[in-house]
């Protein structure tokens, strides 16, 4: 090869390199050293490698293993250097063995600028770790998002917003559902005798069991209003027994009252809910505000399902005409002696008391 072209091809590969003795005396060079020498005065005043590379200083039974032929290669990476114009600077060491044609086994070192190399490297590992932090709040912002989800909207509804079965927009549809009405009996004259910490806590009881006994059944449920708890079944996923359970829902509610009472040992009085239950069309969607939702029903039979409700004494389950029809073989239920008339309703109503199931 050409010397000019050697030269040309070790200055655009920001390439220099050293033949060492082994008395680790640089005994050849070729390349500009200035990219990589600790400073210029070292190329004048010494011919010792160590000035040269000080990262190879207590290396030295290394260096005598590769001209045995004890080791093959050595390798150091990513050393630093500051350049004369105190930039930083990159660059890569390689020894191994070299034999000349005549004359004694030397070392031959490769000194290799690598700063391109290692900033992209180093810019990759920022931009990775720049990426983790962000999963990681995107995953702490999910976390947050899904709480907020569970604990303030129904799981249902949270569960189809997210998978975008339902749009998060004013409106909804017309469709059957089931709503049921529960509301704990001699609250207000038993609160009165208690203390607003200690409403609180009854209320967290009560409202619990009756929570715990409509997701059983697989209602949803769409408001809170005091000691008063209201569901919907049927929506927003299709429930062709939405009736049946409905009752399933109040029954279970009426027993977890019973359990707890007959095992509660706190200074808690005992009460049972009303539970008032209706069948019909309702609109299922979002009411409210441009910049408030709330995912409920809005209709006559919901209004119905409020009416019976109010009828129900503690303990009882009384459901309307509609969700009779629908349950009828499958529960034990007495109507009423005669109908019901209903405020604001132009035609009276026949309620059952449900008894348990057939």
């Amino acid at each position: 090869m050409e010397p000019d072209l050697f030269k040309l091809l070790l200055h655009k590969q920001h390439t220099a390199y050293l033949l060492m003795n082994r008395e680790c005396e640089v005994v050849q060079s070729c390349g500009n050293f200035l990219n990589f020498a600790l400073s210029e005065e070292c190329l004048i005043d010494s011919r010792d490698v160590f000035d040269f590379i000080p990262e190879l200083i207590g290396c030295d039974d290394i260096l005598l293993d590769i001209l045995d032929g004890n080791l093959s290669d050595f390798e150091l990476e990513n050393l630093n250097r500051i350049n004369s114009q105190e930039e930083l600077f990159y660059l890569n060491i390689y020894i191994l063995p070299y034999q000349p044609l005549q004359g004694e086994k030397l070392l031959l070192i490769i000194l290799k600028d690598t700063t391109e190399w290692t900033k992209i490297q180093q810019t990759l590992t920022q931009q990775r770790n720049e990426l983790h932090l962000l999963q990681q709040d995107l995953a702490q912002t999910n976390q947050q998002l899904e709480f907020i989800l569970q604990h303030y909207v129904p799981r249902e509804v949270s569960k189809g917003l997210l998978e975008k079965r339902i749009t998060p927009e004013l409106g909804g549809e017309l469709r059957e559902v089931t709503v049921l009405f529960a509301d704990l009996r001699n609250f207000t004259s038993t609160s009165e005798k208690f203390s607003p910490r200690q409403i609180v806590e009854m209320l967290h009881i009560y409202l619990n069991l009756a929570s715990e006994a409509i997701e059983d059944a697989g209602g949803v449920i769409v408001n809170y209003m005091g000691d008063a708890v209201m569901a919907v079944f049927n929506a927003p996923n299709l429930q062709l027994d939405h009736g049946l359970r409905a009752v399933r829902a109040g029954l279970i509610m009426q027993l977890k009252a019973s359990q707890y009472h007959a095992t509660q040992t706190q200074d808690i009085p005992s009460m049972f809910f009303g539970v008032g239950i209706n069948t019909g069309l309702a609109v299922m969607g979002n009411i409210g505000a441009q910049w408030h939702y709330q995912y409920t029903a809005i209709g006559d039979s919901v209004n119905v399902a409020s009416r019976i409700c109010s009828h129900a004494r503690a303990g009882e389950i009384l459901i309307g005409t509609n969700t009779y029809e629908t349950v009828k073989h499958h529960i034990q239920a007495t109507p009423f002696e005669q109908p019901l008339k209903f405020k604001g309703k132009s035609c009276e109503t026949m309620v059952y008391k449900v008894l348990g199931f057939a």
